[in-house]
């Protein structure tokens, strides 16, 4: 896109989102950053120096007073770097020891690190679960090179994330994206530590190759992407090209014959068990005593219209051979999607499960 154009448009928004009189203070804001200079309203219209708006930007401003000439030069290595610089902060490292010699003996290295996400100003950090498994003496590297001792104040393995904690206040949090704005062939920028302290805050490109992604091993759907993630990058940021937080890195596939096929836990997950740790200090899942199997079409990963069937029961409500349609008018077709279904809609109240029994269909509820 042309910068001025660009330019244009953030003015034009400014325009229409900025409601104030001529005598307020008008405050600039450029993908979520402030623009520390004097802006000015008049008659209605927004004025920014061009330099700071362009610059902002990550667009390169040159004046040449010879011909009185500005030349604003924009690129999207540009962005990328800009979007980098304002986001490292909010990036740390997370070191620790494996507790045990059983546990340090099972690596090649006792030394254990990843990578975290800074989400709240007091020192709150999300991470992957299997981070900080096993590991005592956590500390925090902040990307100015700042180390903190830090503690763990929750993880859950199935989600595969946790929150961490270092005593510092003013920190810069992450910005969080709309899980509607996540879609495959966006960009999607990697920020971690892979494989060497020596790497901290590296940086991978690449796009959102598909969304929704359900792996045998995983809990919750996932993103897929294309930009490299390697050992060391798990619980780093995955970027929308604002530099909001679209997932946090996870796993991949290594394999002869795959490439760049990494995955990330989505941003509505990660919210999602933010908020269930502030409000009960676990996250809430039913208690149903039962075992599903799929069909052979969701085992393989082609669309199905079947339910999943209970295998097992110690349940009074859920028998075995019963087929599960939907959970709280959420359809299921596989196990991720039933979990996905109790993430979106359980409270700790009942649910209710549309299920098919001896060919017969009917809602039951599950306390």
């Amino acid at each position: 896109m042309n910068l001025l154009k660009r330019i244009s448009a953030v003015t034009a928004c400014i325009l229409i989102c900025t409601a104030v009189t001529a005598n307020a203070s008008v405050k600039l804001y450029v993908n979520g950053y402030r623009v520390n200079k004097d802006i000015l309203l008049e008659s209605g219209t927004t004025y920014a120096p061009i330099r700071a708006l362009s610059e902002a930007l990550g667009a390169n401003v040159e004046w040449d007073n010879e011909t009185q000439t500005v030349f604003v030069n924009f690129t999207e290595e540009d962005m990328i770097a800009k979007v980098v610089e304002n986001v490292s902060p909010s990036v740390v490292t997370i070191i620790g020891n494996y507790d045990g010699a059983g546990a340090a003996n099972s690596y090649n290295n006792p030394t254990a690190h990843g990578s975290g996400v800074i989400y709240k100003s007091n020192g709150y950090i999300v991470t992957n679960a299997h981070v900080v498994e096993d590991i005592k003496n956590l500390t925090v590297v902040l990307t100015d090179g700042t180390i903190l001792p830090a503690k763990l104040l929750y993880s859950d393995t199935d989600s595969d994330l946790a929150i961490v904690k270092v005593e510092k206040i003013g920190l810069q949090p992450i910005t969080m994206a709309d899980k509607s704005t996540v879609l495959p062939g966006k960009t999607a920028i990697a920020i971690g530590t892979p494989v060497s302290l020596s790497m901290r805050n590296s940086v991978t490109k690449g796009i959102v190759s598909g969304n929704g992604v359900s792996l045998t091993n995983s809990y919750y759907k996932l993103i897929q992407t294309d930009a490299s993630i390697n050992p060391g990058n798990s619980g780093g940021p995955l970027l929308n090209s604002k530099g909001e937080l679209i997932g946090i890195n996870s796993s991949k596939y290594a394999s002869v014959g795959i490439d760049n096929m990494g995955f990330a836990i989505p941003v509505d997950t990660v919210q999602y068990v933010i908020e269930q740790f502030e409000k009960n200090g676990k996250i809430l899942r039913p208690e149903i005593k039962v075992t599903f199997e799929e069909s052979w079409e969701a085992k393989i990963g082609l669309p199905t219209k079947k339910g999943i069937n209970v295998r097992t029961s110690d349940s009074s409500t859920l028998l075995k051979g019963d087929t599960v349609n939907s959970v709280n008018g959420i359809a299921v077709h596989s196990i991720t999607d039933w979990n996905e279904a109790i993430k979106d809609t359980y409270t700790g109240n009942s649910l209710t499960v549309n299920i098919t029994r001896n060919g017969v269909t009917s809602d039951i509820h599950i306390q």
